[in-house]
Order: structure tokens, then C-alpha cells, then sequence
């Protein structure tokens, strides 16, 4: 799946089966001769989006800086968590933040000397500001931050204020993209059509190259960090498919991005032994997700019985060459997070049981008709839509494997594709039936972000309305909530700990969501011209083209010394 894909993002698939013709990009040659002669502007690209329209609305996720790249880029985080270690934090816009002793508040010294790339100040205002817009218009509230209001203190300081303790809620603060007030207020920050981006970040929109195939930003030369960003610019570029962006990759005219490629030592190493990198880390679980408002899915036997009749070693291995691990663990998460598996689950891994399924699915009261597929009491078949967007061909290629895996015990299955945007508007509107879920946005760094992502009653909304959280609509009598609140008021290790073996075991024993497999940071990037990529040697962030970590990135590249 990739990287925002919902990306966040949820996020990211396809069959696959035919080349799509390559998609028209802003430039006809490979990009390395654009610019003045000796500047560095690399090529990069984040998702398959088709044609974009010129909005870099930082809270729209399907504007083209969500999509494609560059969100971070422009209008930048207060401070950017490591999604491969935890509590790894590098301050950025603010560079010190404390929590008031009762959690009820969070205030935050910002960097001096930072402006508006229009030569308006950068301050404290701004960050109130757009703290609450986000509170005032929960439809861009992507990330379910609970806020109660914002202050300015100072030019330089600014308070956060809670409904509840919100420790929890310290990587979710960091990661809001700051907008300025004078630009943003009286305007819908839904609706706002940002053509024309003002941000503090290291780079700037070329408004003058702007087309619906892709977009320029050049270097910011007015850019708060001194001597940064040491690269020209970045071209973003856009494909209708995996497979036309990794041809672009595979030829060179890509030098960053975000793709799932097929056969990669073959397809992309190898043509470029010296230079050809790669860094799949996992960041995010992915689950199976059923819509919990249809009657088929409440019961927790169903939701058990499917699980148990999925080889998900065989699913990543047809479907992402194994370049994204299978989920081993029925908590759902990562193996970086082992340290807080309850001891009753470590070493419970999830394994195909073909009849432990159909004892579940028989247990819930599906029947096997004459011709072995099953059906409700009423006679109704069990009949499951797997819905992703044509342009991902590993998920499309994983959900007709999964189609053959559920129908071994019973389950009539299809898949449905549609546009990456209408995927991800669904998902979260709820108009789906069974669909991948995960979180893209590139906060998660604990498993409590897991768990509220996926699980909060408090994040979701009826179907029909966006919710940028439990996207299933899951609902119990109130544990998971109570659980997860537990969690976030309060810093006491005992307690957490305790909360997070409560929601252990609502997973393992309920299924609410049913773990599949682990999304990676997709990265794929040339050392031929600039160096400073992250890597498994270097792992100061993961080496995704979108999300918050972008600027870290992007600020830590330099042109290779001749």
C-alpha cells in the first residue's frame, strides 16, 4: 500500500495487469538539465495521482502536497517525531515545549527570526491561530486532536489547552501544519483554495510551471535555518500508476519516492548498482477493516473467522514481494513496539487455520449452502466487497489473493476499484464495505496512536460524515474509550500499561479491525547527485515524500561533492 494511500495516509493498490501508458509530466526531458546551469533539482514523487488541480491547502487531504509531496515543505510542523523510534523528537518551528503538571495544557517557545515566505513575520498568533481553526471545523481535523482552544502568550510563546490531560496528544500537536492568519482567517479552511501557498518552509511554489501533471518548489532564499535547504528546488511529478512512475524511476527521471515497485533489486537496483537505493522500514499496521454499522460484521466470531482464514505470508509475498512484512501479532502492533505486548500474547502470531474458520463462521451463524458458500439465516449469501484504487497494484493484486482465501471457507468476495481520491473520501465517509485502514499521516509513533487512530468512539462519526478516525465505526460499551482515556490522562507507566493490555485484548478477542499486514515507508532515492538520505545506518527519520518528516529530509540533503 503506499504511503498515503492515505496517507494518509487510509492509507494506498492495484491488479495491475497492464502497463498504463505513462502519464505526461510538467517537463519532457528527465529533469536533472531544469533550472539554471549547476542547480540541483531533484525529481520526486509520493502517490499515482492523475491530473492535479493547483490547491496546497495544508488540510486537504487530497490536495497535490498530500498526494503527490511537499506538505512539510512549505508550511512546516512545530517538530517532527521519528516513526521508527520512539520519543525521538527534533524540535523544529517551536524548540521547547513542557506539559502544565495536570496535563490539562501544553506551552511551547517558538524559533525567532522565522517569517512568512510574503516577509510577514512568523508568530505566536499564527500558531494560535491555526490550532483554533482546527478546533473550530472538525470536517480538517484529520489527525482527532482534542483541543479546547489555543493562546498566544507571548510573540514566542504559545499555551494549548485540553478538554482532558493530553500527554498523549504531544506528537499530534507537533505535526499541525502552521498557517498564516493573515491569509487564513474568514476563509473555510475546508474549502480554501490555496494557489498561491504562503508557509515558513524551505522552499516555494513556481507558480509560473504549475500543471496538472506536476509542480515546481524552488529553494526558500529568505529560509529561517541558515545555509538551508543546500539543494535548488524539487519537481513533483505526477503518474497514473505504480507502474508508470517506476518506469520514470527505473530510467532515472525519478530520483525520490514513495512507490511500491515490483521485483526491486531487479526493476531499480540494478539499474544502478552505485547509486539505486531503497529503505522499507515499517511505520504503520494495516488492517481489514469491515463497515461495523452492516449487520455481517458485529458479531466479533465473523471478524475472528475471516482472520483465521488468511495466509497473510502468502499475501505479501504475491502481492509486495515481501517488501512489506505480514502482521504477526493479533494486537496489531509493530514489531518495533514488542517491548509492550502484554506477556498472555507475546508469541501469538497470526497463522491460516482453515478450520478454526469455519468453526468461528459456523459459531456465528453462517450456514454452508450446496455448493459450500455461506449464508445468513435468511438464506442471504456472505458476500464481500473489497474496495481500492485502481492505480495501488499491490493492494488490487493482495485483495484478489484474499477473494480466493475467503472463498476456501465459504465467503463469496469481489473487488471493486476506483479513483485513489474517491478511495480515500469514502474511507473516510464510511461508504465502503470491506477495505484496507490504517493511519498515513505520519504522527503514529506509539501504540497508543495505533489504537486511538483506529479504535476511539470519540473520533468517528455517523456514516455519511468524514471521520478521520475509527473509520469502521467501531462501538463497544464503552471500554475501548475508557481504555484509551485511561492512557492519555496520565504519564504513571503502571497505568498505561495497563490501558494497553485492556486494548490488547479487545483486539485479540474481538477482532474489531483484523490485522494484515505492516505499512512501510516507502523510499526510493539516487545517491548519484545529493547525499543525506536517512537509512537503516542513518535512521534520523524515515525517507517518505510526504508527511511531516519531508522537511526534516529535504533540509538534510546536500549536492554530491565532485
Amino acid at each position: 500500500m503506499r504511503n498515503k494511500r492515505v496517507r494518509t495516509r487510509l492509507i494506498e493498490t492495484v491488479i495491475g495487469l497492464t502497463t498504463l501508458a505513462l502519464t505526461a509530466t510538467a517537463c519532457s526531458d528527465s529533469g536533472h538539465s531544469e533550472g539554471k546551469s549547476g542547480e540541483v533539482i531533484l525529481r520526486a514523487e509520493a502517490s499515482p495521482a492523475g491530473q492535479i488541480t493547483r490547491n496546497f491547502n495544508p488540510f486537504n487531504t487530497q490536495a497535490p502536497v498530500a498526494l503527490l509531496g511537499g506538505w512539510s515543505l512549505i508550511n512546516e510542523p512545530l517538530f517532527i517525531t521519528n516513526p521508527v523510534k520512539e520519543n525521538d523528537i527534533t524540535p523544529w518551528l517551536a524548540k521547547s515545549w513542557e506539559f502544565a503538571p495536570d496535563g490539562m495544557s501544553m506551552t511551547m517557545t517558538l524559533n525567532s527570526g522565522v517569517n512568512w515566505t510574503d516577509g510577514l513575520p512568523f508568530t505566536a498568533d499564527d500558531v494560535a491561530f491555526t490550532f483554533n481553526l482546527i478546533r473550530d471545523n472538525p470536517g480538517i481535523n484529520t489527525t482527532g486532536l482534542q483541543l479546547k482552544g489555543a493562546t498566544a502568550l507571548a510573540p514566542d510563546r504559545v499555551r494549548i489547552d485540553f478538554p482532558l490531560p493530553g500527554y498523549a496528544q504531544e506528537t499530534t500537536v507537533g505535526h499541525v501544519y502552521i498557517v498564516p492568519r493573515h491569509l487564513w482567517e474568514g476563509k473555510d479552511p475546508a474549502t480554501f483554495t490555496f494557489d498561491n501557498p504562503v508557509g515558513t518552509g524551505p522552499f516555494v511554489l513556481d507558480g509560473k510551471t504549475f500543471t496538472p501533471q506536476g509542480y515546481l518548489l524552488r529553494k526558500n532564499p529568505r529560509y529561517w535555518q541558515p545555509d538551508k535547504p543546500k539543494i535548488d528546488g524539487i519537481r513533483f511529478v505526477s503518474y497514473s500508476s505504480n507502474t508508470s512512475a517506476n518506469l520514470a524511476l527505473k530510467k532515472g527521471e525519478l530520483e525520490w519516492a514513495s512507490n511500491f515497485v515490483n521485483d526491486i533489486e531487479k526493476e531499480y537496483v540494478n539499474a544502478d548498482k552505485a547509486n539505486n537505493k531503497y529503505w522499507f522500514p515499517p511505520v504503520t499496521p494495516v488492517f481489514l477493516c469491515g463497515q461495523l454499522n452492516d449487520p455481517k460484521y458485529r458479531n466479533p466470531k465473523t471478524r475472528l473467522g475471516i482472520s483465521a482464514a488468511l495466509d497473510r505470508d502468502k499475501l505479501v509475498a504475491i502481492a509486495e514481494q515481501n517488501e512489506q512484512p505480514a502482521a504477526k501479532s493479533p494486537t496489531g502492533l509493530l514489531p518495533q513496539h514488542e517491548q509492550h505486548i502484554a506477556d498472555r500474547y507475546r508469541g501469538l502470531d497470526l497463522k491460516q487455520d482453515l478450520p478454526k474458520a469455519k468453526q468461528l463462521l459456523a459459531e456465528a451463524g453462517w450456514k454452508a449452502g450446496a455448493d459450500g458458500m455461506l449464508a445468513d439465516a435468511s438464506g442471504k449469501k456472505f458476500e464481500i466487497t473489497l474496495t481500492a484504487p485502481s492505480g495501488f497494484t499491490d493492494i488490487m493484486t493482495m485483495w484478489q489473493v484474499v477473494v480466493e482465501q475467503l472463498k476456501a471457507v465459504g465467503i463469496t468476495a469481489k473487488v471493486q476499484s476506483m479513483t485513489t481520491q474517491q478511495w480515500i473520501a469514502d474511507g473516510f465517509t464510511g461508504n465502503y464495505d470491506m477495505s484496507a485502514c490504517a493511519r498515513f499521516s505520519g504522527v503514529n509513533s506509539s501504540p497508543f496512536d495505533y489504537y486511538q487512530n483506529l479504535l476511539a468512539g470519540y473520533l468517528t462519526k455517523p456514516i455519511g460524515q468524514p471521520a478521520f478516525g475509527n473509520t469502521m465505526r467501531w462501538r463497544d460499551d464503552g471500554s475501548t474509550d475508557r481504555l484509551l482515556t485511561q492512557y492519555a490522562s496520565t504519564k504513571d507507566p503502571a497505568q498505561r500499561k495497563q490501558a494497553l493490555e485492556g486494548l490488547q485484548q479487545i483486539m485479540v478477542e474481538q477482532a474489531p479491525a483484523i490485522p494484515l499486514f505492516n505499512f512501510v515507508a516507502w523510499s526510493e532515492y539516487s545517491t548519484k547527485r545529493v547525499t543525506g538520505w536517512p537509512s537503516a545506518d542513518n535512521p534520523y527519520t524515515v525517507a517518505a515524500v510526504t508527511g511531516p518528516t519531508a522537511v526534516l529530509v529535504a533540509t538534510r540533503l546536500e549536492p554530491k561533492k565532485k
